[in-house]
């Protein structure tokens, strides 16, 4: 299963809602003082801060590699598409977030592509919003974590070791009289702010 997919289905289960909608607040407070129209949101995940940027009037999109996700987003009714940042028309948003430590996801190959095609997306003078995760925040997930439901059991089983962590999934979900088990990797990335600061073509 793509490992994205199968955070869609947990994601219910360790429910961090409430700390991703404050999370989202901070962001709309920021977007809505750069008085710009279009916002792409990469990683729109299941489209929740997709829909506050509807509500203030933003013409947004929202992209996501889960197909799980994007299904999520779009029965909320937002514009959430499978799509990757490279096949995005140029120059076709004033800004562009990525929330919820998206860039973490990425190694430093991927994290040069990715800001080139940032660039070739955003109109002149356009913002990119994002936020990464600290080291404090990596070795909080450092560990193991177990929930047992009446028809599901999930194990998370993360290791950190001060630059890369590699979490392990497994989930058991009935399915009539049986139990089905679903697992996957996710491999994150530790990206020092400074590195961002001088990044060619922008302006911190």
């Amino acid at each position: 299963m793509n490992p994205l997919d199968l955070y869609a289905k947990i994601e219910p289960l360790i429910g961090f809602y409430d700390e991703y909608e404050k999370l989202y607040l901070l962001y709309l407070q920021k977007i809505k003082s750069l008085h710009v129209k279009s916002v792409l949101d990469i990683g729109c995940g299941n489209g929740r801060f997709l829909k506050h940027l509807n509500r203030s009037g933003f013409d947004c999109l929202g992209i996501d590699r889960s197909k799980e996700m994007v299904k999520k987003a779009c029965a909320i009714g937002v514009n959430a598409k499978v799509l990757e940042l490279e096949n995005i028309q140029k120059n076709s948003f004033d800004s562009i977030t990525a929330v919820g430590d998206v860039l973490n996801y990425m190694n430093q190959d991927e994290l040069n592509k990715f800001f080139d095609s940032i660039l070739k997306v955003l109109k002149k003078d356009g913002y990119f919003l994002f936020d990464i995760n600290t080291v404090e925040g990596f070795e909080l997930t450092d560990g193991a974590m177990v929930k047992d439901f009446e028809d599901k059991f999930l194990s998370i089983e993360a290791n950190f070791n001060g630059k890369i962590l590699k979490t392990d999934i497994t989930l058991f979900e009935k399915e009539e009289k049986n139990f089905v088990k679903y697992s996957a990797n996710i491999t994150q990335y530790y990206h020092n702010a400074t590195k961002f600061k001088n990044i060619k073509g922008f302006k911190t």
